[in-house]
């Protein structure tokens, strides 16, 4: 009774504010959109890799997240409906969801008229009203949770089960069952780990209706997406056999309920709205700043399991396409957009000598065209997914330091894709914008200890142009302000000097 007095008190004398949120700078408030930017189950072992998360109201007000899968071409593969009462939470393990088909069972009051499978405790208010006739909240879910017929009210399993084959070939690079011969909705790595990433829309009713559906009815004013910023979660990726875990808050995207966002503002689903903003949620960052460890392998290294980088992007890509050609095939293999391009990453010591890494082929207009123009033989993607883990010292992300930090300028424009097998509707859309997140993965005594958390975001895609890079002078390094390689007018233009990667820049970068 002590505890509950005090607690009582407490309650009483802290004032009965809500965070302060900003839009265009993202932040850990209540948001109406999460983004859990990468994920990976090991299909082969049930101590292998895996990722939990969780989605927690912040409100007394009940609502409804939607979940959706996507794999790294960026193509939806599944989505369902999870009702939260007020203040609830919802766990999820992406192994029992590959592996065994569950996925947390939820229900309104109408359903739940025993308050078991979504309990409100001592607040009814904190749910829907099973006193209403017609039941008027939530009417989607009486027969939509978690998809398809509800569970809780049939003895059988829900159709979650049938679409097993599908999430999991389709996470893994495999020919999904149901779409064209050999078709894919993934990149394959033969190693059997699904990846991808997820958003969780708050959504104003449970709907069968995944967030890329054209014609206005998901977002907008006659759409099921709500714009109040009431969501907010975590997510772990963890490895038994391993002895590790590392985890961070979700991406919080908050919506602007007074629709501030207008037609032509870089939103962050604006690619699947024609660039409208009807979404009304702010974009990510496109410009970042992550320490790392290039110690992988040395003994004599804290940090001897190096850095990942998991790097969430955005193809700014709308395809009607629901699979593509498979890796491997001969062909235009994936979406019109693969592989990314990036503008410029930089590696930096502690002592502020810098390299410019990522860049082996010098590509007209300082990188930023993706897919690479075809006289480009070799270009070089250190990111070519929307979704990815990049271990620093591998491949071409191999700067010439041992620690230090990296800039990364992650923007480009999407060309044209018109003669891809898969061209994108949305070619050209937000010119040489992209918004991207960025997270940094340490591995320290072979891995047994690991540490994660999000990278600096240094300009939002809420930026007109990434030519308001203030990192030296009024240019973001050497070739970011190019235009076709020649030098941009005004002062503090860029001089448009490209240095090869690896080499150890000397002099003004701007």
């Amino acid at each position: 009774m002590r505890g509950f007095a005090l607690l009582a008190t407490l309650l009483v004398l802290v004032p009965s504010t809500s965070a302060k949120a900003e839009l265009c700078t993202i932040d850990s408030v209540p948001a109406a959109t999460l983004l859990l930017p990468y994920f990976e189950v090991d299909l082969n072992s049930l101590d292998g890799v895996n990722t939990l998360f969780s989605i927690n109201n912040a409100s007394a007000t009940p609502t409804v997240a939607r979940v959706t899968l996507w794999g790294d071409w960026s193509q939806p593969t599944i989505a369902f409906n999870v009702f939260l009462t007020g203040y609830d939470v919802e766990t999820f393990s992406l192994r029992n969801m590959f592996v065994f088909g569950n996925i947390p069972i939820t229900a309104h009051a109408f359903n739940d008229t025993g308050d078991l499978i979504s309990p409100h405790g001592n607040n009814p208010q904190w749910d829907s009203d099973p006193d209403e006739a017609t039941n008027a909240r939530f009417m989607g879910c009486d027969t939509n949770i978690p998809i398809g017929p509800n569970p809780v009210l049939t003895p059988k399993p829900p159709q979650f089960v049938d679409y097993l084959a599908r999430i999991r070939d389709g996470h893994t690079g495999k020919p999904v069952d149901g779409l064209s011969t050999d078709q894919c909705v993934g990149a394959d790595y033969g190693d059997n780990i699904a990846r991808g990433y997820i958003t969780i829309d708050n959504v104003v009713d449970c709907t069968h209706l995944f967030p890329d559906e054209l014609g206005g009815i998901y977002f907008g004013a006659g759409g099921v997406a709500s714009n109040v910023n009431q969501l907010w979660g975590d997510w772990f990726i963890v490895n038994d056999s391993a002895g590790f875990a590392q985890g961070d808050n979700l991406v919080h995207i908050e919506a602007d309920p007074g629709g501030g966002f207008a037609a032509g503002d870089y939103t962050f689903y604006g690619r699947y709205v024609a660039g409208l903003a009807t979404d009304q949620r702010e974009p990510l960052a496109t410009t970042w700043a992550a320490r790392y460890f290039n110690t992988a392998g040395n003994p004599a290294a804290v940090f001897d399991g190096g850095t990942d980088l998991i790097v969430w992007r955005d193809s700014k890509c709308q395809t009607s396409a629901n699979g593509h050609l498979c890796t491997g095939q001969t062909g235009d293999v994936g979406p019109g957009w693969l592989p990314l391009d990036e503008t410029q990453v930089v590696a930096f010591d502690l002592s502020e000598q810098a390299a410019q890494i990522c860049d082996d082929i010098f590509i007209p207009g300082g990188g930023g065209i993706s897919p690479p123009p075809p006289d480009i033989i070799n270009p070089v993607q250190c990111f070519p997914l929307e979704t990815q883990r990049a271990a620093i010292g591998q491949g071409d992300l191999d700067p010439p330091f041992d620690f230090g930090w990296m800039y990364l300028n992650l923007n480009f424009t999407l060309g044209d894709t018109s003669g891809r097998a898969t061209p994108c509707s949305t070619d050209g859309l937000f010119g040489d914008i992209a918004q991207s997140w960025v997270t940094t993965n340490m591995k320290a005594f072979a891995g047994e200890f690991t540490v994660g958390f999000a990278g600096v975001q240094l300009i939002s895609a809420c930026a007109t142009s990434f030519s308001a890079c203030a990192i030296d002078g009024n240019s973001c390094f050497d070739d970011t302000d190019c235009v076709g390689g020649t030098a941009e007018p005004g002062p503090g233009g860029d001089d448009c000097t490209f240095f090869p990667a690896n080499q150890i820049i000397t002099g003004d970068l701007g």
